[in-house]
């Protein structure tokens, strides 16, 4: 029996591996469409996705469904990148010889249920923040893309750099930008939370704070293969109690709560004498059932389901604050542009839960993760960041991979009729009227021609906007010179519009026609 062990080992390092070149490929050479594929066995990003429509990739969650059904909560320990994390602290603890021996801790049901509760609850009043701070697959990816990334990307760096010095130029220099403190900080302390919990607790994260686990431990009791103990082989060692490490195994009762079990097979495979199995539940003998939920339990988790939307109160996110013009500089920055694709800022901080995949796709950096420009229930969502680059024209990268549907699909020219905001210009900011000096670099990096530049005074041009087939982009506003403040900024669109097709002009005399060179 101990090949179910070694075969569920093997699957969790690929499915690992799998999901770290996925969030640190920071060339985007992997096809957006593998990494859809891969993201779609994520349960709750995938659950997430159902409220945007029934997809190719709901068959993810069909499997994952299925495959507790069949076999218990196999996912926690295999399909789960953030449980292999965990895993694998608790292996090196081992190693370390800092391992404690686990006993048998009645699962803490009432925590764990309750926040699955009030994290459903909340969802459906428009509040992502319980999602969003404890959905396994999103941590996962918070901390590659905010720690692991930047390490990645330095070593690159300073290999390409040594390289250089040789004349070899097979890799590149990659700018770091979407680089946050405070962002870096709690990355950092959760990170540090769930080393802390697995060195001592062992998959106690699972089993106390992750929705997956909880909707997962529903549908195990339900599942057709379980792991059994054999009453007549066992001799009370309780060596299977002791290598549990979601605290799921009462040797001395001989029971297991199926709730909390995450199938990691490392009871069959330490029994000296064989006495586990993984059987089909018409094998197995009728066992006594766990103590059923006492009143108490059930009103206390009708009164967290009855006042969780009173508890987290989604921002009101339709209104802008009024026309570009009429939002200043400073004000922009808290009306968060979202990505194309999201439709406009209330649906996607509905469904996104922060994983940051489209940020660590997104080849120009301009997406970042947030603070509290959603809200308090929107932290670290991602949004559009002018000040640190621009959205190209061409890319559809961030609009492929999302897991949730945070972000729909857009093909290259319905991406670029998808105006995320209106640009607005200060004219007594820029630097032609205050400091009688030619510029036009946000004329020159438009790829629509919303902005041109016309003539103000002797040989100096001015910028003139025009809204109706301007994208918001940002590729005016990032390159804009003015400091502190920007010129010319993208005012976010609460719901994203339709841009109208820029007017192509015919050169008055074709190039093929002319005799010589134009210039």
């Amino acid at each position: 029996m101990s090949s179910i062990k070694n075969i569920r080992v093997f699957i969790a390092i690929v499915v690992f591996i799998l999901a770290s070149v996925i969030f640190l490929d920071f060339t985007s050479s992997i096809p957006a469409s593998w990494s859809s594929g891969f993201v779609a066995l994520q349960l709750v990003p995938s659950l997430t996705k159902l409220f945007t429509g029934l997809t190719l990739t709901s068959l993810g969650l069909v499997f994952v469904l299925l495959l507790t059904l069949l076999l218990g909560r196999v996912y926690c320990s295999t399909i789960c990148p953030l449980g292999t994390l965990q895993d694998i602290v608790i292996r090196l603890t081992s190693r370390m010889k800092l391992k404690k021996w686990y006993r048998y801790k009645k699962a803490p049901l009432l925590v764990h249920y309750g926040l699955l509760a009030v994290s459903v609850v909340s969802a459906f009043a428009g509040s992502m923040i319980l999602v969003d701070l404890l959905e396994p697959f999103s941590n996962f990816g918070r901390i590659l893309t905010n720690l692991a990334d930047p390490v990645v990307v330095s070593i690159n760096n300073a290999t390409a750099f040594i390289l250089g010095r040789f004349g070899i130029f097979s890799l590149y220099h990659v700018p770091l930008i979407h680089l946050q403190m405070i962002v870096l900080l709690y990355t950092l302390a959760f990170l540090a939370f769930i080393v802390y919990l697995s060195a001592q607790h062992g998959r106690l994260f699972c089993n106390m704070l992750c929705p997956a686990g909880a909707l997962l431990g529903l549908l195990s009791k339900l599942s057709l293969y379980k792991i059994t103990i054999i009453e007549e082989r066992c001799t009370d060692c309780g060596f299977c109690e002791m290598v549990c490490k979601a605290n799921c195994i009462d040797s001395e009762a001989k029971k297991i709560d199926f709730h909390a079990c995450v199938g990691c097979f490392n009871c069959i495979d330490s029994c000296p004498t064989v006495g586990l199995t993984f059987e089909g539940f018409w094998k197995q003998k009728p066992v006594a059932m766990l103590e059923p939920v006492d009143a108490r339990r059930r009103a206390f988790l009708g009164a967290l389901v009855a006042t969780s939307a009173a508890i987290i109160v989604p921002a009101d996110s339709t209104k802008s604050g009024g026309t570009p013009n009429q939002v200043s500089y400073d004000n922009s920055r808290w009306l968060p542009i979202t990505p194309p694709g999201s439709h406009g800022r209330e649906r996607f901080s509905n469904l996104c839960t922060a994983c940051q995949l489209c940020v660590s796709v997104c080849p120009t950096q301009v997406l970042t993760p947030s603070l509290l420009e959603y809200g308090i229930a929107g932290l670290m969502q991602p949004k559009m960041n002018y000040s640190a680059s621009s959205c190209n024209y061409e890319c559809v990268m961030c609009t492929q991979v999302c897991p949730t549907g945070a972000i729909l699909p857009l093909d290259p020219p319905a991406k670029k009729e998808v105006q995320l905001g209106k640009a607005a210009f200060v004219k007594d900011d820029c630097i032609v009227i205050t400091k009688k000096k030619d510029c036009g670099a946000c004329s020159e990096h438009c790829p629509t021609k919303a902005v041109k530049m016309v003539p103000y005074e002797g040989k100096l041009l001015l910028p003139e906007l025009n809204n109706d087939i301007c994208v918001g982009c940002g590729a005016c506003e990032h390159p804009c010179p003015t400091t502190p403040k920007k010129a010319i900024y993208v005012v976010a669109n609460p719901v994203h519009l339709k841009a109208k097709k820029p007017q192509v002009l015919k050169l008055e005399i074709p190039l093929e026609n002319q005799k010589e060179f134009p210039f």
